[in-house]
């Protein structure tokens, strides 16, 4: 049975299972969107589809499978949710097992009339989970509990911001919010321990100075040294790259590659960090980026894979 128009995907720990969530707002007579399981080959890479599950909610923007490996938790943008599917032994996904509800608005009338839950992630203890809502302008973090979620903290960005999706450096002790409706960056202290959300330390615009063209940014990413932090652009269609000050976490900007780059709805650094792929929704295309790993500059390779509509890349190492 084909997919219903999939986006994003996670890694299971164990690499043996790959998840998908279907963009959708119709399953099965539901208005629901959907989530599968496949297993993967581990000599071929190949994927064959296990079940699929109604989320119970339409429209999920995001997914991420916690570091044990039983429990999968999703964000529902148009339902303004954040369910949790059980991981069987077997990888199949189960029923929804918790869920929790976001209220309110934003001043953005288009965008912001709801919750419009899009992203989740894992800190990296892989006790917390930080999640962005668009429609709320609130950047939250939630425990599992009980096959559900629980409230832990929460700190606002400004009002309009619109959070997307979210990034930690490898210490987890700052938390970075790349804000898609007016295209900047906000970080934030954390504290790993805890999970509570600390002050903002700084907010930084995605975009170069004189850009009046429209706002929309898209993906976030630490690379793995933690010296530096990527973000794209879909509206000025770039991916701007960061320094990362160690001392303090604030961003400085290195520098913005523009090269090949059409409508970037997803980037990944593959796990040597050497290599940054753009998948370009509207270009068809994924494009290859050399990392500098003194500056943290982006050198296209001049290497392009042909790809119909790619929205996110994922990395399955060896082992």
């Amino acid at each position: 049975m084909q997919s219903a128009n999939p986006s994003f995907v996670a890694l299971h720990p164990s690499r043996r299972f790959l998840y998908v969530i279907n963009e959708i707002d119709d399953y099965e007579g539901q208005k629901s969107g959907s989530a599968e399981a496949y297993a993967i080959d581990p000599n071929t890479g190949m994927i064959k589809l296990l079940n699929r599950e109604s989320l119970n909610s339409p429209i999920p923007a995001h997914l991420a499978v916690d570091p044990t490996g039983h429990h999968l938790i999703i964000a529902n943008y148009i339902g303004g949710d954040f369910v949790v599917l059980p991981i069987e032994a077997d990888g199949r996904l189960g029923p929804v097992s918790g869920e929790v509800k976001d209220n309110g608005s934003g001043p953005n009338e288009k965008r912001q009339e709801a919750p419009h839950p899009h992203s989740v992630v894992f800190d990296p203890t892989g006790h917390f989970i930080a999640a962005a809502d668009l429609g709320i302008d609130k950047v939250q973090v939630f425990r599992l509990a009980d096959g559900g979620l629980a409230r832990v903290s929460e700190a606002p960005v400004a009002p309009g911001a619109g959070p997307r999706h979210i990034a930690f450096d490898p210490s987890g002790k700052r938390l970075y919010v790349l804000n898609e409706l007016n295209a900047t960056v906000t970080a934030f202290a954390y504290d790993p321990v805890t999970g509570q959300i600390g002050k903002e330390l700084q907010t930084i615009s995605t975009e170069p100075a004189g850009y009046n063209g429209p706002h929309s940014t898209a993906e976030i990413a630490v690379h793995p040294s933690g010296k530096f932090l990527y973000a794209s652009n879909r509206g000025h269609n770039s991916i701007v790259g960061y320094r990362i000050d160690p001392a303090t976490g604030l961003l400085s900007v290195i520098g913005f590659a523009a090269q090949g780059v059409n409508f970037p709805r997803n980037f990944a650094i593959d796990p040597s960090g050497k290599w940054l792929y753009v998948a370009n929704q509207k270009g068809d295309t994924i494009v290859q980026f050399e990392i500098n790993p003194e500056t943290g500059e982006l050198k296209p390779t001049g290497q392009i894979t042909p790809s119909i509509t790619p929205v996110a890349i994922v990395f399955r190492t060896a082992g």
